[in-house]
């Protein structure tokens, strides 16, 4: 039996991922199956497929497989959200929306030219924290804005590289500029700091988006 790489619950729902890498599209000899396959990208050329089953009860009541080119991508705390009674996945460069319980595809959007990290919430819009662009996009999937930094939107020592404080964000690239962005896209600020100074300049401020309030989206 293949064992899930995350497991989230959602009110009555249990929703399991699986890691498909190595999931072959022409061979009835997978180990699991899927009702539904949801693509961005030729099938031959991806480099994330993750498979998505929900389950009510401990029944199976539905099932997909997402997949997107691009950088490699897995699944871990941040690159899944629950919101407006959907499931959001950043699934290699591409941001995929399905509905719940039914798993149907609502949008997929490319949100990064090769591998969106993270998905947070924004009041009713989500914020991805990708490669080369952050971005912001509301709920129907479209692109708001998009920022670029002068390299790649992390550190080698992957610390503190993307925070989203209560009105501003703050993101690190990999010649160790750091940025404020306001919410609408504006850049506030701009600059150097010393690596050895990446852990120790850490802002003191809750990290909001762990507790979503449904209402917000209503």
């Amino acid at each position: 039996m293949k064992e899930p790489i995350e497991v989230l619950i959602f009110e009555k729902q249990v929703i399991k991922f699986y890691d498909e890498s190595g999931y072959s599209f022409d061979s009835s000899d997978n180990i699991l199956t899927y009702n539904v396959i949801y693509l961005n990208g030729d099938k031959n050329f991806l480099t994330s497929v993750i498979g998505i089953k929900l389950f009510e009860e401990n029944n199976l009541t539905s099932s997909c497989l997402i997949g997107s080119g691009g950088g490699g991508t897995g699944i871990h705390k941040n690159s899944t959200l629950i919101s407006c009674d959907g499931l959001v996945v950043c699934c290699s460069n591409t941001i995929f929306k399905l509905t719940i319980p039914d798993l149907n595809l609502e949008w997929k959007t490319q949100a990064d030219m090769a591998t969106c990290f993270e998905i947070f919430h924004l009041d009713k819009d989500y914020i991805v924290h990708g490669e080369m662009e952050i971005s912001r996009l509301d709920k129907k999937g479209q692109i708001v804005w998009q920022q670029s930094g002068r390299d790649i939107w992390v550190t080698a020592e992957a610390i503190d590289d993307f925070v989203i404080y209560d009105n501003y964000i703050l993101a690190t690239d990999w010649d160790y500029f750091r940025y404020k962005f306001d919410f609408d896209g504006k850049l506030l600020e701009e600059y150097k700091i010393e690596k050895q100074h990446v852990q120790t300049e850490k802002v003191q401020s809750k990290k909001w988006w762990n507790v979503w309030n449904k209402k917000n989206w209503l």
